[in-house]
């Protein structure tokens, strides 16, 4: 099964020890993922060299998977990641060591996990961080920067919150169409929980008072009674 999107999306599977976890890769390589194997004393290497990330020799990521790394390696190495590469980064962690990490956004999942909760965090980051044109979604008067979470129309400037811009970026690369309730819960929240939607409709509301001259009465981000959200231009 390929990952929608068109192109298969390369994955690096950041490991410290012996091996990767053999489950993992099975899970991303059965969903159509390409999957790439690196020790972490070997990519710390080539960031500590400072050589162009074109002479690696390995294919340039669309998200880095950083394995349960210990906190001597792994601090350093997910710093130099986040400051080197355009990729995001995946930080899995064990449950009593994910306080030495603090929180880092939706960039971090806490393990054990299920098979399915790791392919929605990792579509759903693969989505919010998209490679081509640094993440740049233009509909009508509004420009996306998915990267630095910036919505802009005009002069206007607007920051938003992780979700609130994984959830305006997946309606905005949909215009026109109808995004059900689920997808949208399951794609943001990695769930389908009754209380997943009514915080969907939150987001909904804060995303409406800032695209919409009268938020009561929307004309980009429109509801579909029974069915989900519609971005559209007038």
């Amino acid at each position: 099964m390929q990952p929608s999107g068109g192109e298969t999306k390369v994955l690096w599977v950041v490991f410290e020890g012996a091996g990767p976890d053999a489950h993992l890769l099975r899970v991303l390589q059965r969903h159509g993922f390409r999957a790439e194997t690196l020790a972490v004393e070997d990519l710390l290497a080539a960031l500590r060299a400072r050589r162009s990330a074109d002479s690696w020799p390995w294919a340039p990521p669309d998200l880095i998977l950083l394995d349960r790394p210990s906190p001597s390696y792994g601090m350093e190495l997910y710093q130099r990641l986040r400051r080197r590469m355009k990729a995001p980064v995946l930080l899995i962690v064990e449950r009593e060591t994910a306080p030495l990490w603090g929180r880092q956004d939706d960039g971090i999942l806490i393990a054990p996990f299920s098979s399915r909760r790791l392919l929605h965090r990792v579509r759903a980051m693969l989505m919010e961080h998209p490679m081509e044109n640094e993440g740049i979604i233009e509909v009508g008067p509004f420009r996306l920067n998915t990267v630095r979470r910036v919505l802009q129309r005009g002069d206007a400037i607007y920051c938003l919150t992780p979700k609130q811009c994984r959830l305006l970026a997946i309606l905005m690369r949909r215009v026109g169409q109808v995004v059900p309730r689920r997808d949208l819960m399951r794609w943001v929240w990695g769930t389908e929980s009754p209380s997943s939607s009514r915080t969907l409709d939150v987001h909904i509301r804060w995303l409406r008072r800032i695209l919409e001259e009268d938020p009561a009465h929307p004309r980009y981000l429109e509801t579909v009674r029974q069915l989900g959200y519609r971005f559209r231009v007038p």
